[in-house]
């Protein structure tokens, strides 16, 4: 980033946060089979959870980056527990049009008065905390490079350790035929929540992240079309 300038930074934070959603969703879509289009949603809840909790403008909460993270992870994760338990017999395209509107949902919920005092309505949130380590100031797009590598290789680590585990083995079993892995006793409910909750973590993850680069969240930017890109993303890159 030193070396690129602000330009090319900024390009690769982004692409860094897409990194990240990508590797959440390859779990749900290309280990597991699930078609999930409505990702984006976990990505915009982990943002305004960190919005909501540290912004100075909305004067709710005062807490730091680092106390919001895990709330926000945590946010994100029953999220995908919540909208895992309505799809659990769903296959498919049913799948895939229920997981679009559970993004639309939250976008509207976002977008609307009704809620505009808590989540900042058309205006967003703006004035979101910076994280700070010691005397280190994240404040700028060079040095969110470096913690978006960071997350960028935990998310990796983990993805890659649970490809090959007895969950990650179930995954794919139940990707290949649901029916056979019933039989040879995987327990459906169990292992489908577990995979969308996982993914639903690391995009929450990377919603943090994108908050703490823009100082801010809008609702303009959790679009149906974030969604897409990240699932092209992996179908370009290899799916599983």
């Amino acid at each position: 980033p030193q070396i690129l300038g602000l330009f090319f930074t900024e390009i690769l934070d982004s692409t860094g946060l897409f990194i990240m959603m990508g590797l959440g969703l390859n779990i749900v879509v290309g280990f597991a089979g699930l078609l999930d289009l409505g990702y984006v949603a976990f990505y915009a809840i982990g943002a305004y959870t960190v919005g909501v909790l540290t912004s100075s403008g909305l004067g709710l909460y005062q807490l730091t980056f680092w106390q919001a993270m895990p709330i926000a992870l945590l946010a994100a994760w029953l999220a995908g527990i919540i909208l895992g338990l309505p799809v659990l017999r769903m296959r498919g395209d049913y799948l895939a049009i229920v997981t679009l509107g559970f993004g639309e949902i939250v976008r509207l919920l976002v977008l609307s008065d009704w809620l505009k005092a808590y989540l900042g309505g058309t205006q967003g949130i703006q004035s979101i905390a910076q994280p700070v380590i010691g005397p280190l100031k994240f404040n700028t797009l060079q040095e969110l490079y470096y913690l978006i590598l960071i997350g960028i290789a935990i998310v990796a680590f983990i993805a890659w350790r649970l490809k090959d585990s007895r969950l990650g083995r179930s995954w794919m079993a139940i990707r290949e035929d649901e029916d056979v892995a019933q039989a040879m006793g995987i327990n459906l409910v169990l292992t489908k929540l577990l995979a969308f909750s996982t993914g639903a973590l690391f995009a929450g993850l990377a919603g943090t992240l994108g908050a703490a680069k823009l100082t801010s969240v809008y609702p303009h930017s959790m679009t149906f079309i974030v969604s897409i890109n990240v699932l092209v993303l992996i179908i370009i890159g290899g799916m599983g």
